[in-house]
């Protein structure tokens, strides 16, 4: 594999060769031509030098399996490898640590970071709030990795059960959004079951001793729940939810620089091929850096597809969740999301 991406760096070098050569012939032309059009030229020619000039490439990361690609193409070092073998030697490369979207996204809208992966929800939170934000990619997805668990020993055995209950969830957040089109599709109002805002790391304690009858809750919880034998799953997303966690990045860097972020997602795309090649291997080589057990973590990425691509089945399911936002008052602008969707380099040949 690594082959075939040093061969597609050499192609599109030698097409950037061509180019630059075209470049240099059409001016020359305007140049003898003498049409009165030669600052035009010239603007045009500092815009194209203009681009991909940037000396960083500011990645924000999060600590979780699904995003275990990013971690894996971290610590090979391949895109700094690949922009040096585009020519980009200058940019500095770095990667940016973030417990979870809400803080990540404070970093985007200082310009601290260029490109990075969170859930949806705080991804087109971002955008509503007037951030301008792009979606490049889709880092991982799938409708087992959200789910509804109860108490080993609860009667609730249907979602229609839930009517009345105590849920726990981190409110706001991508497990609300799978609650409430859970609800939805059963007839429930989300106003008859009782919502109790909980970190991720209380639920589980809060399911065990009764606080709550039941919690909304994202992967690897939902492995670590059943394997304490503290809760069993009652609904997962299947046919509901489909759970997108996204790449994103910085509009303006985006347009500025759009070799450098080609680059980042070819081996991000690459990246997420070796561990969708073998989930158990890299379970092993990256339990202790989630301080889980490895069982718990390919239980976890198992169900999940590091796609990268963006289908239009995606961007339906981003504007539901956009809709659900703005619905349910937690932002104030309606986002409309094909708008905020950049498919040029997530769905390119090369990355497919």
């Amino acid at each position: 594999m690594k082959k075939l991406f040093k061969e597609i760096n050499v192609k599109k070098n030698v097409k950037k060769r061509v180019l630059g050569t075209v470049v240099l012939a059409g001016i020359a032309a305007a140049s003898f031509a003498g049409c009165g059009n030669t600052s035009s030229e010239a603007a045009k020619s500092e815009t194209v030098e203009a681009l991909n000039q940037t000396d960083h490439l500011n990645i924000a990361v999060q600590p979780i399996p699904g995003y275990l690609p990013l971690s894996y193409l971290q610590d090979n070092g391949w895109v700094e490898e690949a922009l040096k073998e585009e020519g980009y030697d200058n940019v500095e490369v770095t990667y940016t640590e973030f417990e979870s979207g809400p803080p990540e996204n404070e970093a985007f809208a200082s310009g601290s970071q260029d490109v990075g992966v969170m859930g949806n929800v705080p991804t087109i939170s971002a955008a509503a709030a007037g951030q301008a934000r792009s979606i490049l990619g889709v880092a991982y997805n799938g409708e087992k990795t959200e789910a509804v668990l109860v108490a080993q020993d609860s009667d609730i055995t249907s979602v229609s059960d839930l009517k009345g209950k105590k849920i726990g969830l981190v409110i706001g957040s991508i497990a609300q959004d799978f609650l409430d089109r859970l609800l939805e599709k059963e007839n429930i109002g989300s106003d008859e079951v009782e919502l109790v805002n909980l970190a991720s790391t209380e639920q589980q304690s809060a399911l065990a001793t009764h606080q709550v009858d039941a919690i909304a809750v994202w992967q690897p919880m939902i492995a670590q729940v059943e394997a304490a034998g503290t809760g069993r799953v009652l609904v997962d997303g299947t046919d509901v939810y489909k759970c997108e966690n996204l790449i994103s990045g910085n509009t303006e860097y985006i347009e500025e620089n759009p070799e450098i972020v080609r680059i980042f997602i070819e081996q991000y795309a690459r990246a997420a091929a070796e561990v969708s090649a073998d989930t158990a291997k890299f379970s092993e080589q990256y339990a202790e850096k989630y301080s889980l057990d490895a069982d718990i973590v390919n239980a976890t990425i198992s169900d999940m597809n590091f796609q990268v691509a963006i289908t239009d089945e995606d961007i339906e399911d981003f504007q539901k969740t956009a809709d659900w936002l703005f619905n349910s008052g937690n932002v104030k602008k309606q986002v409309v999301a094909k708008e905020i969707v950049n498919t040029e380099f997530a769905n390119a040949v090369e990355v497919k």
